[in-house]
């Protein structure tokens, strides 16, 4: 999924990215149930707040905190700089991923607008 961000100006190093995601899961799952996971990365080479949706039909292994599989993988980066604006942006898509039919719609949804429109009237 962070594929998405390698021609992004946002991140001006991808594979440390993807590394610091890589090394933030492996400390403890970001598979916070209820089918969702929010892989977050705080770091340097990340210019402004990222994020990408990942919507599995089947679902994943990620070792969740409820061992059920992740139909929603919210990516999250970033800069060092914005601790607060990080924390809180994890928060809040943490609360929004926690209701069932955001869930469902965000699964049922047909392609990426979709997606982003479930997410701004969820969110407003």
């Amino acid at each position: 999924m962070t594929a998405v961000f390698d021609n992004d100006d946002a991140v001006t190093d991808p594979k440390a990215f993807l590394s610091n995601l890589i090394l933030r899961e492996k400390q403890s799952s970001t598979g916070i149930g209820k089918g969702v996971a929010v892989p977050h990365a705080h770091e340097d080479s990340i210019r402004s707040q990222i994020l990408a949706i990942g919507i599995s039909t089947q679902g994943i292994d990620f070792d969740s905190i409820d061992g059920e599989p992740v139909r929603v993988v919210a990516i999250l980066g970033t800069p060092r700089k914005h601790q607060k604006q990080h924390m809180e942006l994890l928060a809040a898509l943490s609360r929004l991923l926690q209701h069932e039919q955001v869930r469902e719609t965000l699964v049922a949804a047909a392609d990426a607008a979709e997606v982003t429109d479930i997410f701004k009237r969820s969110s407003g």
